[in-house]
């Protein structure tokens, strides 16, 4: 499950790229304005209602469901929450991830690659990202 703010597309573009309807990497502006240019659930942000619902995307290329959470400022409290919430529903706390999108971002600032400048190198972030969670790194 990616979770973020809300305010942007950067879960969305991750579903997308996990689910392989977008490419993990874009070379140029103009691909990546061809892109933004695609129909893309939720990528206008969230309003405030629809923060805290679990919104399914698909399943990824593995089997696993693929999910969006927008949180708002302060995520802890509603993660923990259904973190809580698996165990009574039957389920394994260990076969689910949080991805915190915003944190990833943070961490990679100050990183050496940042997969390029302008747009580019924020989508190819997230697609990094992608990868990383595929791989079981995240």
């Amino acid at each position: 499950m990616y979770h973020w703010r809300g305010k942007d597309l950067v879960a969305p573009l991750a579903a997308a790229i996990h689910l392989g309807y977008f490419p993990p990497r874009v070379e140029t502006e103009e691909e990546f304005r061809f892109l933004r240019r695609q129909f893309l659930p939720f990528g206008q942000a969230l309003k405030g209602a629809a923060r805290g619902v679990l919104l399914p995307m698909g399943q990824g290329g593995g089997g696993e469901a693929v999910y969006i959470l927008a949180t708002g400022k302060k995520p802890d409290l509603l993660l923990k929450t259904l973190a809580q919430m698996l165990p009574l529903l039957g389920e394994d706390p260990s076969n689910y991830r949080f991805i915190n999108c915003q944190t990833y971002f943070n961490r990679e600032k100050s990183g050496k690659d940042q997969g390029g400048a302008g747009h580019c190198g924020w989508y190819n972030r997230i697609g990094q990202m992608v990868g990383q969670v595929q791989r079981g790194l995240l």
